[in-house]
């Protein structure tokens, strides 16, 4: 019993060294320690009947980057690397109904262009074009109901800023 008590605590021990194997993404071909990008996020277009859209997508892409160790948020003077980009679609469409026919719940889509280029020679890094839907419920309330779309426009960009991020750290 006191051997295979010894034999666990071994490997126990032997496991806890070896570690898990989890490591942090690293930009392409750079091991270690990735160098610390400066990036500048300005205003997107916005081709949308949607005022806003593109301040919203653009705080969330701020947010995205400046989470992420790799990256730093500056102003176009400092920075290495923009970000420009284009709002180009926004769409609600209802997509379930009650007994009655009333509309029960829509769907929010937003659809958006990304450029990444390096900032002095404006050297096209990456191009892509990401898109993402949020459903939300329908409210008789016309005030809790602006505010159901609002928090479903905030998730979309949410997930489309990290949809770009993960984008650019795979491109590039």
């Amino acid at each position: 019993m006191q051997k295979l008590q010894r034999i666990f605590l071994l490997v126990l021990i032997l496991c806890w060294l070896a570690g898990c194997g989890y490591h942090l993404p690293s930009v392409a071909g750079q091991s270690g320690q990735a160098a610390v990008k400066t990036l500048n996020i300005p205003i997107f277009a916005n081709k949308t009947y949607k005022t806003n859209l593109e301040a919203q997508l653009v705080n969330s892409l701020v947010d995205e980057f400046s989470l992420r160790r790799n990256y730093r948020v500056v102003s176009a003077q400092d920075a290495d690397l923009t970000i420009t980009g284009t709002v180009l679609s926004y769409g609600i469409a209802a997509i379930s109904y009650t007994a009655t026919d009333t509309v029960r719940e829509y769907r929010a889509t937003i659809t958006a262009e990304a450029v990444l280029r390096q900032t002095i020679t404006q050297k096209v890094l990456w191009k892509g074009v990401v898109s993402w839907s949020q459903d939300y419920p329908v409210n008789a309330d016309i005030a809790l109901q602006q505010n159901s779309e609002e928090a479903a426009i905030r998730e979309i960009s949410r997930r489309l800023a990290q949809q770009i991020y993960l984008r650019v750290l795979d491109d590039f």
